[in-house]
């Protein structure tokens, strides 16, 4: 497999090398790419007002997780045409292990304190849920922009700072926004939320992952009905691009809504950039669990 694997990434590199016409300029400046959205608008924060930077988004799709992710030719030309790739981590881009051999590559999970997931034997890599998380995000960014980029340097590390005081603000914002009478009890359709709930008080009872079109086993659901019980839910929430099979099930069985929850991984629809983006994305899933539960 380590053989066919490399033998892929070769040829995806030849068909991209010759894909490239002989008069398509070079950009001028740093190259970054941003394999994710989170760390997309953490870069786009990081480098407002700066010139001789271009940023491209390499994973584009509307998707839940990477888990059964497949490497495109358009993201292979991506990554070579990179000065710096700056990756989500925490095991997240397993997929580019063999294409981010050589290259220079910023971490973003670096220096976050990662929940265990306790189901899947792993840390769970979804931290940008956390404006604490983002924030930690958007300075390391800046340090690797100001390494290579050191003319822009100080407006990086500015900027860095302004993010970090704007995420902790918001955040405080968001928590207080939160009714006391609001159920702080969630059964959610995706693993990926643990942070946020640590975030905004919630606590998940439950996270259940299903591939599309599946549906949990008659004991699991059984479960979950008692979950709805117990803690009196009127809701549970799936994922925006996940899986919603088991959920619409719950909701006939016993009555409860079924409520959207954001993870982020791709832009949707929204015009918005940067921190107004990634705000957007958290306050769009706490307004959710209102409408659902009050």
């Amino acid at each position: 497999m380590k053989r066919l694997s490399a033998f892929f990434l070769a040829l995806l590199l030849l068909i991209s090398a010759a894909g490239c016409s002989a008069g398509e300029a070079e950009p001028e400046g740093l190259t970054v790419t941003c394999t994710t959205y989170p760390v997309y608008l953490m870069a786009q924060a990081v480098t407002d007002g700066t010139e001789g930077i271009t940023l491209s988004l390499m994973i584009q799709q509307e998707i839940s997780c990477l888990h059964n992710y497949t490497l495109t030719i358009s993201d292979m030309k991506k990554v070579e045409g990179a000065d710096l790739i700056a990756v989500s981590g925490a095991g997240l881009e397993e997929f580019l292990s063999d294409a981010l051999e050589g290259r220079t590559v910023v971490d973003c999970s670096e220096g976050i304190d990662l929940l265990w997931n306790e189901e899947e034997g792993e840390d769970d890599p979804h931290y940008w849920l956390s404006p604490a998380n983002a924030a930690r995000m958007a300075q390391t960014l800046a340090d690797a922009f100001g390494e290579l980029d050191p003319d822009n340097r100080e407006q990086y590390q500015t900027n860095a700072a302004a993010a970090a005081a704007e995420l902790a603000a918001f955040q405080t914002e968001l928590a207080d926004s939160i009714p006391t009478d609001c159920p702080r009890e969630l059964i959610t359709f995706h693993d990926g939320f643990s942070y946020f709930a640590e975030a905004f008080g919630f606590t998940i009872v439950a996270a259940v992952e299903e591939e599309e079109g599946a549906e949990a086993s008659a004991r699991r659901i059984s479960e979950l009905v008692e979950l709805i019980d117990r803690y009196r839910l009127a809701a549970v929430f799936v994922e925006a691009n996940g899986s919603d099979t088991t959920a619409h099930c719950l909701a006939a069985e016993r009555g409860c809504a079924i409520g959207v929850l954001n993870m982020g991984m791709s832009a949707g629809d929204t015009t918005e950039t940067g921190l107004a983006a990634y705000e957007a994305l958290l306050q769009g899933n706490i307004t959710a669990i209102l409408e659902a539960y009050l």
